[in-house]
C-alpha cells in the first residue's frame, strides 16, 4: 500500500508539474504577439561547401547541379575543398570556374587527404561574410 501511494506521488511530480508549468506559460507568455516582422523578399547569402576526392567524373555534374538552382548568382557561394586527389577533380574545377565567372566558387586544395571532417572545417574558415 505504502509502495502503491509513493509511486503514484512520484509520477504525479514527475507528469504533473511539468503539465501544469506548460498550462501556466501557455496562457501567461506563449499566447501573446511576438511581434516578428517577416520581409517575404529576403534572400540570405548560402554559402555550398562541396568536399571531393577523386571525383573527376562527378564533380562538373554536381557544380551544374549546384549552379542550376533557383537563386541569385549573386547570394550564392561555393566552396570546392579538394583532399589530395590523385585524378584530375581540381582540373575540372578550374575549367568549370572559367566558364561561370557569375558565381563565386572558391577551389580550396588539400595538400594530403585527411578527411571530410577536416575539409568542412576548413572551409569554414573560407566562407565570406555577409
Amino acid at each position: 500500500m505504502l509502495l502503491e501511494f509513493v509511486a503514484l506521488a512520484l509520477a504525479l511530480v514527475h507528469f504533473g508539474f511539468p503539465l501544469a508549468y506548460y498550462w501556466y506559460a501557455r496562457a501567461r507568455w506563449l499566447n501573446r504577439p511576438w511581434n516578428v516582422k517577416v520581409d517575404d523578399g529576403f534572400r540570405p547569402r548560402v554559402t555550398v561547401i562541396v568536399p571531393t576526392y577523386n571525383e573527376a567524373g562527378l564533380i562538373v555534374e554536381r557544380l551544374d547541379n549546384i549552379y542550376s538552382q533557383d537563386y541569385p548568382k549573386n547570394l550564392l557561394e561555393i566552396i570546392v575543398v579538394d583532399s589530395a586527389s590523385t585524378d584530375k577533380t581540381a582540373e575540372f574545377v578550374e575549367k568549370w570556374i572559367a566558364g561561370h565567372k557569375d558565381v563565386n566558387l572558391r577551389l580550396l586544395r588539400e595538400r594530403e587527404r585527411q578527411g571530410k571532417l577536416s575539409a568542412l572545417l576548413k572551409s569554414l574558415n573560407h566562407i565570406s561574410p555577409s
